[in-house]
Parts: C-alpha cells; sequence; structure tokens
C-alpha cells in the first residue's frame, strides 16, 4: 500500500480539505455544548485525560507526530507496540475485572442482624449454654451461605455476560519497513496505534481521527444523543481561549463510541484505565453509601439491640431479688435477651430475598446484588435514561409533511428515491427512509423508486450536509432527468429558488409519484415564505423531531454526462421528512403501572431537551401542549404566562441550568424536586441528581435504569442501579440488577416482587418482636410472683424456635394487595409502635396460666413436684396462641374469610402447633426438657384462652389501624 506517511509531509489530501477550517457549525445542535466544560466534574483522572487529549486534538493533523516521534503515521513496528504494552498493560474494558468473591462473602457475612447474633451466641457459649449457641450460630451460617451463593451465581452470570464479546481491531503495524493493516485484538491495542476505522467499528482507546471520508459516529452511549454526530480532520489551530469539550468536539473519538458512517484512519492517544470511560469507572471503585433497605435494617437492628439491653437487666434484677439465685437469673436474663431477638430473622430476610431473585430470574432478569430486589419495592422515584431504555435506540420515521407543516406523501417518496438509489455509506436515516416504505406497502400501493434509474450523484459530505441522485423518469427516452436533493434544512433551502405547491389540483394523475414540475406548481421562493418554512422547522424540532429537507428540479440527461456540487441549484423545496426514536412498545404501559404502584418516573438524559419533553408527551409524564391549552383557556389564564410558569419549561431542566443553580441549594433542591425531564446532563450532574432526589422528602429510595456509559455513576449512586444486557459494559458493572430483556414492564415487576419480599419480612419481624416483647412482660409478672421460673431457658429456647420455624414459611405468604399499591421502606418506629402496642395483649393470657397453675392447680413452691407441669402448660398455651395468632397478625383483614394465608403457611403453623402440643407428652423429648404433660382438663382452658386472644387482637387490631392508619 502507498506510504501512509505522505499525508503528513503536507496539508491532508483527498476529501479531508472539504472539511474547512476547524469550527463549530451552529445548525447542528449535537455540536452545541450541553455545560460549560464540566468544571466541578473533572477531578484527578478526568482532567489528566483532558488534558492528553488536548495537547494532541488542539492542533492540525499534519503535526501530531511532531509531538511523538516515535509514533508513525504509517503504524508502529511490532516491537514498539510490544514494548508500550508491557507499559501500559493490555487495552481491558474497565468492566472487566477479577471475581471479588472474598469481598462478596465479607458482605454476606457483615450483615447488621448476624452481628448481633452472633453476639448473643458468645454470650450464649460464655454461659456455658451450647445449644442455644449452636442454634444461633446455625442460623448466622445458613442465612450467610444462601445469601453468598445465590450472589455469587448472579455475578458469575453477569461476569460471563460481559465477557462474552470479543471485539477485534483493525489497525496499521510496520512489517519489514511496510505499513500494513492487520486484524488484531483490541486488548493489543496500544497508544500510538493508528486505527482503521469504516461503518459499525467502535474505537478501541480515545482516539483523535487524522483522515475522515464523511465520518459520522455515534456517541449515545456518552450523552444519549441519538443521532449521528460528525466528525472531521482539523487542519488549524483553534482560537485563543477555546478549550477542548470532551463530549462535544470535532475531533476527537472516545473509547466505546462507533462508527455510523463513512471511514479513515484515528491515532490511538489512550487505552485502558487511561480512557475517559476509566475515569467515570474510577467513581466506581469508591464505598457505595447505603441504600434504603440497608439504612432500615440497621436502625431495626439498633430498635432490637437497645430494647434486649435495656430489658435483659431489669429480668435480672427482678428474678434474683426475688428468687436469691443470681446464676440461675443471669442464665434467665440471657435467655430472655435470646428471646426478645428473632433468631430467624437473617434466614427469613434471606430467604425472602432468594425467592424473590428466584421469581425475577424466570423473567430473565439478573440480580447481582441481593437486597436490590427489596429495595425495589421501596423505591418511591425511577430515573430513566432516555435512550436505548424508554426508546427503541433507532431512527424511524414520524412524519412527511410539506413546509407548511401539512402531511404530504411526496416528500418521503422523493427521499426513498434519494436513499435507495444512493451508492455511499447508508446512513441511519437512508435506513429508516427505506424500511419505512417497505413497512407501510398499504400506504405506499407501489414502491415509490420502480422503474426510476440512477444517473447521477454527489455524495454526502459533513461541509454540503446533502446528497444528491441525478435519476431519469420511468416510462420515458432516459433524457427526462430530476435531481432529488436532501440534506439539512438550511442547507437545502440556501439552494431553492421555489416551493412546490402541494395544494392544487391540476397536476396529471398520469405523473409519476403525482409529481408535477410545471410552472403553475411551484411558487418564488421569498423571504416571508422562507421565514414560514424555518418557523415550520423550529416547530417540528421543538417537538422532538430531527428533520431532513427534501427538494428537487428537473434536469436534461445527456450521454456521459456527471453532476456536481455546482448542479444542487435552483431547486424546489418540497417539504421536511420528520425523524425520532420511538418509543418502545411496552413503555407506555409500564410508566402507567408504575404510576398506579406510586412510582414517579423522571428522564435523565444527555439528549436535546425538546427530544426529551416530546418522549415525556408521549409517555404521559408531562401534559401535552393541546391538554395544556385546553386547561390555559377554561382557567381563562394568560395563556404566555400559564406557559412560563407552570407549562412545559417549568418541568424541564437542563444541565446549563442546573449548574447555575449549584450556588443556591435550595432552589437546587426545589428545580430537581419540581422537574420531570432533566437534559443535556453530564454524568456527574446525572449522579448529582441523583443525590439529591434521594435526600430530599425526608430520605426517598431512588432507582436510576440506563446503559450507557454516561449513566454508570447515577446506577452505582441510586438505592436499586438497573440496566440491561445490551448496554455497555461500564453500566452493567455499575448495577445491582440487569434486565437480559429490554422491557420496563419487568421492571415494574421488579417493584411489585420487591413490595412482596419486604411485607413479608416486615410481618415476620412485627410479629416476633411483638410476641416476644408480651412474653417478656409476662416473664417479668412471674419474676415477681412466682417462686420458681415459669419456664427453663432451654424450654424457652426450644418454644420460640418452634415459632420461628413456623415462620419459615412466610416468604412464600399472600401479600393483600394493598399493601402493593404505595411503596414501603424498613421502619424501625413503625416496628417499635407495633410492638409495644400489640405485644402486651398476649401478657394477660399468660397471666391466666399463671392463675390456673397457682390456684387450680395448687402450684405454689418452687419444691413442688408438679412445677414441670406448670412449666408445660405455660409453654403450650404460649407456643399455641403464639403460632394461632400468626394468621391474625399477618394481615389488616379478617383471616381466613377476607385475607387467607397461602397454602405453605397454614400447613407449616398447624403442623408446628401438632408439634408443641405432642412434645409434653414424648417420653424422651419430655424428660430432656424436664416437662410433665398437662390434664386434659387445661386443654379446655387452652381453647377458651387461644379464642378469646384472637377476639382481643382482633379488636386491638382495628383500633391499631384507626390510630396509625397502617398495619404492615
Amino acid at each position: 500500500m502507498p506510504s501512509f506517511a505522505k499525508l503528513f509531509s503536507r496539508s491532508p489530501l483527498g476529501n479531508s480539505e472539504k472539511h474547512g477550517p476547524d469550527k463549530a457549525n451552529p445548525d447542528i445542535e449535537s455540536s452545541k455544548s450541553p455545560v460549560s466544560q464540566q468544571p466541578a466534574a473533572k477531578e484527578g483522572l478526568e482532567q489528566i485525560i483532558c488534558a492528553t487529549l488536548s495537547r494532541f486534538s488542539q492542533i492540525p493533523a499534519e503535526d501530531i507526530f511532531a509531538l511523538k516521534p516515535e509514533w508513525n503515521p504509517d503504524g508502529l513496528s511490532n516491537e514498539q507496540a510490544s514494548q508500550i504494552l508491557q507499559t501500559h498493560g493490555p487495552n481491558t474494558p474497565v468492566a472487566e475485572r477479577p471475581l471479588a468473591k472474598l469481598q462478596m462473602l465479607w458482605g454476606a457475612i457483615a450483615n447488621p442482624f448476624n452481628v448481633l447474633l452472633t453476639v448473643l451466641a458468645v454470650i450464649s457459649a460464655a454461659t456455658q449454654q451450647i445449644s442455644t449457641f449452636a442454634v444461633m450460630m446455625a442460623m448466622v451460617f445458613a442465612s450467610t451461605g444462601l445469601r453468598y451463593w445465590q450472589e455469587l451465581k448472579s455475578m458469575i452470570q453477569a461476569v460471563n455476560l460481559i465477557k462474552s464479546v470479543t471485539t477485534n481491531t483493525r489497525v496499521l503495524r510496520q512489517q519489514n519497513s511496510v505499513s500494513e493493516e492487520l486484524e488484531i485484538d483490541q486488548r493489543n491495542v496500544v497508544p500510538g496505534d493508528i486505527v482503521v476505522v469504516t461503518s459499525g467499528d467502535v474505537f478501541p482507546g480515545d482516539c483523535v481521527l487524522i483522515t475522515a471520508e464523511a465520518v459520522t459516529i455515534t456517541q449515545a452511549s456518552l450523552t444519549g444523543e441519538m443521532m449521528p454526530i460528525e466528525k472531521i480532520v482539523r487542519l488549524a489551530a483553534p482560537q485563543p481561549g477555546d478549550a477542548l469539550n470532551l463530549l462535544h468536539n470535532d475531533n476527537v473519538c472516545l473509547a466505546g463510541t462507533s462508527v455510523v458512517t463513512g471511514n479513515g484512519h484515528a491515532l490511538v492517544v489512550s487505552t485502558g484505565k487511561d480512557t475517559y470511560m476509566a475515569s467515570i469507572a474510577s467513581e466506581l471503585s469508591k464505598r457505595r453509601p447505603d441504600n434504603a433497605t440497608q439504612i432500615g435494617i440497621k436502625k431495626v437492628s439498633y430498635v432490637l439491640m437497645g430494647f434486649m439491653a435495656i430489658m435483659a437487666p431489669i429480668v435480672l434484677i427482678v428474678q434474683g431479688a426475688v428468687s436469691k439465685d443470681w446464676k440461675g437469673a443471669l442464665m434467665f436474663a440471657i435467655a430472655v435477651a435470646v428471646g426478645i431477638t428473632p433468631e430467624m430473622l437473617p434466614m427469613i430476610v434471606t430467604s425472602n430475598l432468594a425467592l424473590s431473585a428466584v421469581r425475577v430470574a424466570r423473567k430473565k432478569v439478573i440480580v447481582k446484588r441481593f437486597d436490590a430486589i427489596q429495595s425495589l419495592g421501596a423505591v418511591r422515584i425511577l430515573c430513566s435514561d432516555k435512550t436505548g431504555t424508554l426508546t427503541a435506540d433507532l431512527v424511524r420515521i414520524a412524519m412527511s409533511a410539506t413546509g407548511a407543516g401539512d402531511l404530504a406523501q411526496l416528500p418521503i417518496k422523493l427521499a426513498y428515491i434519494n436513499s435507495s438509489l444512493q451508492t455511499g455509506s447508508r446512513s441511519p436515516i437512508d435506513h429508516a427512509i427505506v424500511d419505512y416504505v417497505h413497512e407501510n406497502k398499504d400506504v405506499f400501493t407501489e414502491i415509490p423508486g420502480e422503474g426510476w434509474a440512477k444517473q447521477g450523484e454527489v455524495p454526502f459530505d459533513s461541509s454540503r450536509r446533502l446528497l444528491s441522485v441525478l435519476v431519469s423518469r420511468p416510462g420515458g427516452d432516459g433524457s427526462e432527468g430530476l435531481l432529488i436533493t436532501k440534506g439539512a434544512v438550511e442547507e437545502v433551502l440556501d439552494r431553492c429558488v421555489s416551493t412546490y405547491d402541494h395544494q392544487s389540483r391540476s397536476s396529471d394523475a398520469s405523473e409519476p409519484l403525482g409529481l408535477d414540475m410545471s410552472p403553475s406548481r411551484a411558487s418564488m421562493l421569498t423571504a416571508n415564505e422562507r421565514r414560514k418554512i424555518l418557523d415550520t422547522a423550529q416547530r417540528f424540532n421543538e417537538e422532538g423531531l430531527r428533520l431532513v429537507a427534501v427538494a428537487c428540479r428537473e434536469q436534461l440527461i445527456k450521454p456521459f454526462m456527471t453532476i456536481s456540487t455546482s448542479d444542487e441549484n435552483d431547486l424546489t423545496f418540497i417539504g421536511f421528512i420528520g425523524l425520532l426514536d420511538p418509543l418502545k412498545p411496552d413503555a407506555a404501559q409500564a410508566i402507567k403501572d408504575l404510576a398506579k404502584l406510586k412510582v414517579q418516573v423522571r428522564i435523565l438524559t444527555g439528549d436535546a431537551p425538546a427530544v426529551a419533553a416530546k418522549v415525556a408527551r408521549d409517555l404521559g409524564l408531562i401534559p401535552s401542549r393541546q391538554d395544556s391549552l385546553t386547561a390555559e383557556k377554561e382557567n381563562e389564564k394568560d395563556v404566555e404566562a400559564s406557559s412560563t410558569s407552570t407549562g412545559e419549561e417549568g418541568l424541564v431542566l437542563t444541565g446549563v441550568q442546573l449548574s447555575a443553580l449549584a450556588d443556591d441549594p435550595e432552589a437546587y433542591k426545589d428545580a430537581v424536586d419540581r422537574c420531570i425531564i432533566f437534559a443535556k446532563l453530564s454524568p456527574y450532574q446525572k449522579l448529582e441528581v441523583v443525590k439529591a432526589l434521594r435526600a430530599g422528602g425526608g430520605g426517598r429510595a431512588v432507582a436510576f435504569l440506563g446503559d450507557g456509559v454516561n449513566d454508570a455513576l447515577a446506577i452505582r449512586g441510586a438505592d436499586v442501579g438497573i440496566s440491561v444486557d445490551s448496554g455497555t459494559d461500564i453500566a452493567k458493572e455499575a448495577a445491582d440488577v440487569i434486565l437480559l430483556e429490554k422491557s420496563l414492564g419487568v421492571v415494574a415487576d421488579g417493584v411489585v416482587e420487591g413490595r412482596i419480599t419486604l411485607i413479608n419480612t416486615l410481618k415476620y419481624i412485627k410479629m416476633a418482636t411483638s410476641s416476644n416483647f408480651g412474653n417478656v412482660f409476662s416473664v417479668l409478672v412471674a419474676s415477681a410472683w412466682l417462686p420458681y421460673q415459669p419456664m427453663l431457658p432451654l424450654q424457652l429456647l426450644v418454644q420460640n424456635l418452634l415459632y420461628d420455624f413456623s415462620q419459615a414459611s412466610i416468604p412464600w405468604d399472600n401479600v393483600d394487595p394493598e399493601y402493593l399499591e404505595a411503596p414501603k421502606t424498613w421502619g424501625a418506629k413503625s416496628i417499635v409502635i407495633f410492638m409495644v402496642c400489640m405485644g402486651p395483649f398476649s401478657s394477660p393470657f399468660d397471666i391466666i396460666t399463671f392463675c390456673i397453675n397457682w390456684f387450680y392447680y395448687g402450684i405454689r413452691t418452687i419444691d413442688n413436684p408438679l412445677v414441670p407441669r406448670a412449666q408445660a402448660d405455660w409453654f403450650l398455651e404460649g407456643s399455641l396462641t403464639q403460632l394461632f395468632i400468626i394468621h391474625f397478625l399477618r394481615t389488616g383483614k379478617i383471616p381466613f374469610f377476607q385475607s387467607r394465608a397461602s397454602t405453605p403457611v397454614v400447613c407449616t403453623t398447624f403442623g408446628i402447633a401438632a408439634i408443641a402440643i405432642a412434645i409434653p407428652f414424648m417420653p424422651k423429648v419430655n424428660t430432656a426438657l424436664q416437662m410433665i404433660p398437662p390434664e386434659p382438663m387445661f386443654f379446655a382452658y387452652l381453647v377458651a384462652m387461644v379464642s378469646a386472644y384472637a377476639f382481643v387482637v382482633h379488636i386491638a387490631k382495628t383500633l391499631y389501624q384507626l390510630a396509625f392508619k397502617e398495619w404492615l
């Protein structure tokens, strides 16, 4: 191949010269900077990256290699590449890191409930309560093992998903002093490599273009912008004071972005950990703040520990003072402390989470972090990126219209001929136009391009922003031609002298496409007419549409003729083609489902405000303009004032506006709370918005759904981070949940699953703590009254275990629909109120049992041989009331009639009740537990007490709900 270095011995040749001086095009919205160089966000590594790229990108391309003489425009030699690879390391994706198994294991162990039970187990072992120690440590190990296994399985699945893609890159390498094009593994690309790119190629590192032929790239993963961005070669030095904007520039192509059209060569400046993407990944390595679930669990743990610290010493003092057996009183106080703490709590929480993970896995969801599903149930705000999450990330035709904005088929028909016959790199717009016609054959009775033959073409280039084809009309002698031009609106208008009259009915139906180019069908393009067309274009742009203008003129075709840019004049303006990124099919329904679940949806995107507002209107997140206008008329308000103060503008906030509020925390907070759409945000601004939303409202759970590099920080900073399998590696690395299918309906399902998990966990905690609290009151009464222990420590432990095991089926329980209607989180205050209000109602029935043993059976002294029977009586009464009352406490309704427990819960509770009744009658078991079987008459009292207890609890439950407006 010819020496590539020759291009840099003088000014670049070829199409590179068409690019002209290096300046931003004001007509290209995507070239405008969304924020002022991100001054507050650029820190540390990102500053270094920006400085490095600026050094190579802010000078003419021909001067780049003077900065690094060892680099060569013909490519590195294999020896040079090997040395650089050893110095810089492999170009490894930032998300491809070793599986942190030990860190994951520590995360499973360091659970507040595990710590609490471990402390109690150690105390039990120190006081020679080996059986208690064994049981509690078994619960800790079972909980830790289940959590670790489930998270490890999900993490391995996620890592395999990331590693499943291998990317090769074409580079120039010098072989025997000859430049050759080689295909190598992306991991072996090094700084100084010259990469060869064409449509579909992904840039392996942060690169600077050194040649370009009509190159456009997509950087939706970084900015959220749907439309391709034009990239050119820098030919001139920048103006004084011009600084590099990483995301909005002319010649820098960042790692992970890809080529849409065109081809060229790019110099790799940074790879691996030195890329812009790595600067975002470095933020992900910082310690993650606790989410709503973790904060709630800690608060509940502190409440349980505080309650235990208060009640255990009281029991010790009272029991020791009455019995004078301080050692026995100490043992009993420890047993009470154990009884206060729900031993099965870690296991119940873990099994609840595991069951939810299994349920959502059936819907093709990977749950990387175990408590993510439960946190999802607490979410009040779902922040979502737009591109690829709410929308399909595809360019589609939205409308075909005249210059006045009226719908018409002629613009799309002519655009189809232009796109289908052009032979250059077909852009996403060309694909969208062709696909639209083919998919709507019921609208187009015949394919518009049939019979038309191309006679010439002026390819697209980034300076003209036009593409023209010369075609011969069907059925003619080949001399009657039509030049069809499509491109940017202002560029097309600059070449038009007239506009087409779509309203006239005088045209001949036999004309192809119904196009009549006679002078009577065209009117002069005056300045006023031009302004009207531009106003129409602006209106469409404000509605979120990207526009392509279409124009044409008749031209005589001669043998062997060629056409050039000079032929693109004296055109007749035909109309517009409107394009947008369509909503996903299930997006609108998913938003409605989330609204029913009282989850607010906010859009955080790097795309333009108008585009994001269009999506929000289509989803019903903000009122349509017609609805707003109607409401304004009904309320007889001034339209202009209303649209400014309470209309769409009050719900949309851009990155520039957000930066302006940084010095006013109150205004910043109010704006974040009020706005629905946040547009033109940098990755760091997305993170700050998520943080502000979490801090608002006294602390809210916030989820973030995104798939791009620019979403990774926000995904990491949310209570629940969600990505998709087709997202970037860095987004999947940061996420807690990965959707294997891009279905927003799965998110709504996950919210419901999270609430089921949380409600069932709260059922256990409230039932267990209130029951244990009532038992402590009963123990205090017994300690002050009875000369003997009402129940031995081992008996108390067995009773607690029976009760805990009876609730092991709670994760499979049914949940009343009304508990799923609103977000729910761990509330220590709610648990304390429930425990204090509902717990003591069991104590009167315990005291009745003591009275039966004292007055009816005459068991009044510690040396009475019937003391084991008295203990068996209370064991039975306490066990059966606790077990039966589960059905009353699990719902705020009337059990068995208005709300039925699941079959596993019914079978478990009645099965454990049968075991509890059998224990005092089983020879070896009752001997080990030092029990004597109760008299048959006691069971009559027992039935009456259980029935009365159920009645009292239901009355108390009704009053509780009236007072506190909640139950679970």
